[in-house]
Parts: C-alpha cells; structure tokens; sequence
C-alpha cells in the first residue's frame, strides 16, 4: 500500500474517532444539565416539604417534641452541593459521577418512609448500646463508642426505622466480596430450602451471642457480614440497651429497592436480618399524596393513651389554681428565677389552654388525699386570694374540711365560678370537681415484682399518688420530673419488661408566686 493511501485511512480513522468523541462528549454534557435540573428540582421540592412539616409542628405546639433539624440540614446541604454541581462542568466525568452519586434518592426514601409511621419522634438519631462519648472522648484517640443510626423513630419512640437504598445487585456484589455460596451453590454449606446453613444466618447468631468488640471480628474478613446484616446486629444490641414505655423498641427496615421475590441469594440476607427480631418491608412506601394528611398522621395526638380516669398530681394542682396560669403575670426582681422563668414560657405556651385542658377534657378527674391535703397546705401558707378561692373550687371533698358546701355545685357552676377567677375561657369539657379518693398504694399484689424497690425510692407524698395510680390502672398527670424519671429507670432496669405505672409527665410547672422574704426586703429598702 502506497504511502498516502495510508496516510488517506489513518485521516479517516481519526476524523471518525473525533466525531465519535464529540458525539459521547455532547450525551455526557445533555446528561450531566439534565440530571443536575432533576436533582436540584426535587431537592427543593423535599426541602420545602420538610420546612412546612416544621411550620405544622410550631402552629400545634409540637416542634420541640419532633426532632426534624438535622434530616433538614442533611437535606439543606444536599441542595447547596447539587447547586454547584449544576454550575459545574457539564461535560466532566466527575460532575455526572456526583451527580449519579446523588444522597438525594436516599433522602427522598426516608421522607416517604416517615409519611407512611405515625407518632414521628426523630430523624437521623444514633442510640448507643454502650456509654454515649462526651466531647473530650470524641476529640481523643479512644475506640469509637458502639452505636446504631435509626433513620427514623417513630410511633412514640417505640419503633426503629432504617432506611436503605441497596440494590439487589449491590448485594449480590457484597456476597460475593464477602465468599459467601449463593443459594444455587452445591456446597455443602446449603440446606435442601436453598438457604445458607453455616453462611449469614449463623453469622447472625454467633455475632450476636458472643461477639461485643467489632475491631477484632474486622480482622477476619471472611467472618464480616454483608453492610446491611452488620447494621441489623448493631441496631439489635442498641436496642436491647433501650426502653421506651417500659418496652424495648422494635425495628424494621424498609428496602425500596428490593423487589417483592428477589433472588435466593438475597433472601438468605433478609433472613439473616429477621433472625435479628427485626422486620422488613420490601418495594417502596405508598405515602399519602395530601402533605396535610400526611403530617396529621406524623404527629401523635399527646393525649390517645391517656387512662378515662386521671390520678391528679399535686404539681399539676398546683397548677391548676397558679396565678401564673391563669393572669397576665410580669417578671420582678424579687420573683426567685424558676417563677421569672415560667412567667416567660406562660407567655409563649399558655399552660391550661394548650395543655393541661385538652388533656383532662371529658375524663374523670380524680387525686388522692395525700395531694389534695399537700396542695391545700401550701395554698394556705403562700398562695394570694384568687389561688385559695380556685383551691375552694377545684376538689371535693376537701380532706379534714367537713364544712365545705361544695357538694352542692353543679360542674357548670363551679366552671363558671372559675373562669370569673381566670383570663382563660374554662372548656366545658373540664369535669369539675376533682374528686378525693383514699389511695390503694398497699396492694402489691396487683403489681409486679419491681413495685416494692419503687416504693422504697419515693417519699410518702409520691407513693400515695403513684403507686395509687399503678394500682389503679390510671394514668397519674404530673410535672415532676425527677420522680418520674426515677420510676421510669427501676423499673425498666428490673428483669424483663415489667410495665411500671402509666405516667403522662407535663413538660413544664407552675409555682405559687408567694409571700417570699426577698420581695418584703426588697419593698423595705425602697
């Protein structure tokens, strides 16, 4: 062949391999513009789903019990890094590869995951079956503590939820990485189902029974689970170390992107991640189309649990009959700083409108006479007029007062007499009076073994009324939260799941103002 023949072919080549370039180049730039629109579109989209979940959870009083700011931010920074990315070479291998690489799909399952629970407690929270790492242990070189990521707690904080985007095809990869047989194997190691006899099943088990420190399991690779499987033991052991209402938490995992009849190979990993107790659903959740719907479901009304009886604590009569609570109260100089600082949360969260009335509305009302005698004792001793004529309408019959006529008023009368004491509009709903009733704090033979190391931890006022509401099968209302935190830990450390007393615990207390030294001296010095 002639010099420039060759040189003719070689030109031709080249012109059609520069053409095929451009070609690829131009998809890749169409791609990379359209891809990063999409991304940038359903970003905003699911952020500003996020920020009107936020804005419902305000208007109803409930953003401080529903932790949504991190899966926000997450989200917030998902959308800052594909804005770039859009102004970002189109054309670049790397720009498409991290658009492909995306969080966003990841994110948008956990969203539709949660708009499937109800009782939304959490985004994004780590539990730990070992002591949580303070901020010194978290800037040395220590072991990381042993945690578990829940992507979404939900139902009152009684259900794990872990999302994961993982592909059948990613898990076929991880089995194979790993050496595991896959179900059409003829090793040994295979049952007559197809299942993986001394493969991720036994794993499951022999991790989970003996096997505490990960460091060292890691030096044996061959022994390593699948990712999926590693973060189903680890959120078994978190949630052993967990109780919530007495209960440790359940957990599932929710797989969109596993189809209902995956492959054996596959089935063999979610059998090893049930054989951890937990459960699975498989293909995307079907989430309501209506936000609103949705959020109405996310959010847990506070008072479904509530017993038809409520056993009344002396806070929360306290409470009840509070100036504080009732007027429009501003801070002094000589109020002591808890008074000053419940005048400041009154004023944003109105106690007995917002809280303690929906929560008593058509329920009997009732308090042992251990409350209603301590409650009139400080009454007596330091509340202003209005608190002692709301204490005269609040209870019957008044314990060791055989003169008081209340008996006589109707409920309709004494919520009229109320509201004449109160700023508020008193609901018709509020069943007045409070009846007294002797406690059955003494018969333990309606409660479990752990109620007598409860006893010995209470004074003999939060006997009367806890353990009568235990008893009782009531839920007891009440602002103190060191008892009932107290309650909480003996009984879930007990053996078992022993259930201790149904306690709704109201967030914040109001106090008497009282006739305190510091205002007198106060006045004097002026």
């Amino acid at each position: 062949m002639q010099a420039d023949e060759l040189s003719t072919i070689e030109d031709d080549t080249r012109g059609l391999d520069e053409g095929s370039q451009a070609s690829l180049s131009q998809a890749r730039s169409s791609e990379g513009v359209v891809l990063a629109e999409e991304l940038v579109g359903r970003c905003k989209q699911l952020l500003g789903d996020l920020e009107a979940f936020q804005d419902y959870l305000a208007q109803h009083n409930r953003g401080h019990n529903v932790e949504v700011k991190p899966f926000r931010n997450s989200v917030a920074a998902e959308l800052k890094s594909l804005e770039k990315l859009r102004s970002a070479d189109p054309e670049a291998d790397r720009t498409v590869h991290t658009l492909r690489s995306s969080n966003l799909p990841f994110y948008n399952a956990v969203w539709d995951a949660a708009k499937t629970s109800s009782g939304l407690m959490a985004f994004t929270k780590r539990f730990y079956w070992d002591t949580p790492p303070t901020r010194s242990s978290k800037r040395s070189r220590t072991p990381k503590k042993k945690c578990a990521l829940v992507d979404i707690v939900a139902h009152d904080g009684q259900q794990w939820i872990k999302v994961s985007t993982v592909t059948e095809t990613r898990l076929l990869f991880e089995l194979a990485k790993a050496g595991w047989e896959g179900a059409d194997s003829t090793s040994d190691s295979e049952d007559g189902d197809g299942r993986l006899v001394n493969g991720l099943a036994d794993y499951t088990l022999q991790d989970d029974a003996s096997t505490d420190d990960r460091d060292s399991s890691r030096k044996n690779k061959e022994n390593e689970p699948v990712e999926i499987v590693r973060q189903a033991l680890d959120l078994r052991k978190a949630s052993l170390a967990h109780k919530t209402h007495y209960k440790h938490p359940s957990v599932t995992f929710i797989l969109p992107k596993i189809s209902q009849h995956p492959p054996p190979e596959v089935v063999s990993i979610l059998d090893s991640i049930r054989s951890t107790g937990a459960a699975i659903h498989l293909g995307p959740p079907e989430p309501p189309t209506n936000l609103q719907s949705a959020f109405e479901n996310l959010v847990l009304d506070p008072f479904t649990n509530l017993t038809p009886t409520l056993n009344i604590d002396c806070t929360i009569l306290l409470a009840l009959v509070s100036d504080l609570s009732h007027c429009a109260a501003t801070s002094e100089p000589w109020y002591h700083k808890a008074i000053n600082r419940q005048i400041e949360v009154e004023t944003r969260e109105q106690l007995l409108p917002s809280i303690l009335w929906p929560a008593m509305a058509d329920r009997n009302l009732t308090c042992t006479q251990e409350a209603a005698r301590r409650m009139r004792e400080i009454v007596d001793t330091i509340g202003t007029e209005s608190e002692r004529k709301r204490s005269d309408l609040l209870i019957f019959p008044f314990v060791d007062d055989t003169s008081h006529d209340q008996q006589s008023k109707s409920p309709e009368a004494l919520r009229t007499a109320f509201a004449a004491l109160s700023n508020h509009d008193v609901p018709p709903t509020w069943q007045l009076p409070i009846k007294t009733v002797a406690s059955e704090m003494h018969d333990f033979s309606l409660l479990p073994p752990v109620a007598r190391k409860v006893q010995e931890s209470l004074s003999a006022i939060n006997q009367s009324v806890f353990l009568h509401g235990w008893v009782k099968r009531w839920t007891t209302l009440t602002s103190n939260r060191t008892v009932a935190k107290q309650i909480a830990e003996i009984v879930e450390g007990g053996e078992g799941e022993q259930v201790g007393p149904s306690v709704w615990l109201c967030g914040t207390a109001r106090s008497l103002v009282g006739k305190e030294k510091g205002r007198r001296d106060l006045k004097r010095g002026d």
